[in-house]
């Protein structure tokens, strides 16, 4: 889990301090966590990041973004996601330069 400290204000004296410590989930690989839609830009947020059609995470392009779902091509395999969808066996597929060719 990801977590990070929020330090309170201090009394007067300084010796009130507190620190408390919020956690949130660690972005899932390969989930689309929303899609923000609308015909002129849309977007997803995907690992805590915002995301374009035509953007490219972990070698995976996003190749069309509708309301209810997302195509995806990696290595010519193309695929469709719904939002919280478990990712497919795709995004762990390895591309030629990951597998050590062509060095």
């Amino acid at each position: 889990m990801l977590g990070y400290k929020v330090a309170t204000q201090a009394s007067k004296d300084g010796k009130d301090k507190k620190e408390e410590t919020y956690v949130r989930p660690e972005p899932r690989f390969g989930v689309v966590t929303a899609i923000l839609y609308c015909e002129e830009e849309p977007m997803i947020l995907m690992e805590d990041q915002i995301l374009h059609q035509g953007d490219v995470m972990h070698d995976v392009k996003i190749l069309k973004i509708s309301a209810d779902k997302v195509e995806f091509e990696k290595n010519a395999d193309r695929w469709e996601q719904q939002v919280q969808e478990v990712a497919k066996p795709e995004w762990w597929k390895r591309t030629g330069k990951e597998k050590g060719e062509g060095k």
